[in-house]
């Protein structure tokens, strides 16, 4: 499959190294944070099982739920997964989990790369807004595992996902090891004074959108994130994530007012062999340049004026970064050279 040749490296500056690496080592240059190396067939299968188990866990949860009054075994199961939800859900920014040879299996699986548009100040906080959230943000999630040492030079990264993820076994603690909080204005100020915070401002109503011959993300009228920047001076790193629409497909699209309505996705996942498997796609982050930020009190007259203007230039320099790298990208995934990033 086209998606699955290997590039040791992209022209666009001095050639890449493998492996992990400082920010300077994917300056303009298509870094594989695994090698390029073939992964072995039992890797692969490897990969594909633990993904499974991961991705798939809501509804295994809800398949021991209507099996328990039938089954004291799946009623037994169920209750045992429910009650880790009482384990203190610590610690935030666990550094064994960010390590886990299992993200590192995915990545390897992925092909996973970055590339830097620009050399970012280590010592500066920024807010990282990440598109497209696809139908799964698994490339946001493999993104955290390689934040914390490949590039950002240890610097604390943490992340924002909607709350209804936390309250499901398993992911509610994953989640939280690799530095996630419940996404709110209130944790956003919080972590951005910690460190650098990711964000992914099209959330629940993006996976409906994922799939299609072009990417479709909703952030026109998304000025939350904005907003907050705004208030507190954080200047806004637009990031790109390509191939993450194509992992998996989400749907019925009837149920999309009803996710969005109680923050939950509701509607199934579906992938390779019509599972919630992601499909083997490669992946590519794309950090692009920081969106300068004024800093403007809310209560001041000006405040939604410099919101709008900050988030128009926003939209700009992701548009542009798209545009820039989709070849890029399109030299390993065939099909992606010439496909459109459309804004709701």
């Amino acid at each position: 499959m086209p998606c699955l040749q290997l590039l040791a490296t992209v022209a666009l500056g001095q050639p890449a190294s493998a492996g992990f690496s400082r920010q300077e080592t994917a300056y303009r240059n298509r870094l594989y944070t695994e090698g390029t190396s073939t992964m072995p067939i039992w890797q692969q299968c490897l990969a594909m099982a633990t993904l499974l188990v991961f991705i798939a866990w809501i509804y295994v949860l809800a398949i021991l739920m209507l099996a328990a009054p039938f089954s004291p075994l799946a009623a037994t199961a169920a209750l045992a997964a429910w009650s880790t939800l009482l384990l203190p859900c610590t610690p935030l920014l666990w550094r064994p989990a960010l390590s886990s040879p299992v993200f590192a299996l995915w990545r390897k699986y992925f092909n996973y790369s970055v590339v830097y548009e620009e050399k970012l100040d280590v010592s500066q906080h920024y807010l990282y807004a990440d598109f497209p959230h696809g139908a799964f943000p698994l490339s946001q999630l493999l993104a955290l595992t390689v934040r914390h040492k490949a590039g950002w030079d240890g610097e604390n990264f943490y992340g924002l996902a909607a709350d209804s993820a936390f309250r499901i076994p398993l992911w509610r603690h994953v989640y939280t090891w690799l530095g996630i909080v419940p996404a709110s204005v209130a944790n956003l100020k919080k972590h951005i004074k910690w460190g650098c915070v990711a964000c992914t401002p099209g959330g629940i109503a993006e996976m409906y959108l994922a799939g299609g011959k072009h990417d479709h993300i909703y952030i026109k009228s998304r000025k939350g994130f904005v907003s907050v920047s705004v208030e507190e001076g954080i200047p806004i790193v637009p990031v790109y994530h390509f191939g993450n629409t194509a992992l998996l497909s989400f749907g019925p699209k009837f149920c999309e007012p009803y996710g969005r309505r109680w923050r939950f996705s509701l509607g199934l996942l579906y992938g390779t062999f019509g599972l919630p498997l992601p499909r083997r796609v490669a992946l590519m982050m794309v950090v692009g340049p920081p969106v300068a930020v004024e800093k403007v009190a809310r209560t001041d007259p000006r405040f939604q004026e410099v919101v709008d203007e900050t988030h128009g230039r926003y939209m700009a320099t992701l548009q542009a970064l798209h545009d820039k790298y989709r070849a890029v990208y399109g030299a390993t995934c065939e099909g992606w050279a010439d496909r459109q990033l459309v804004m709701h």
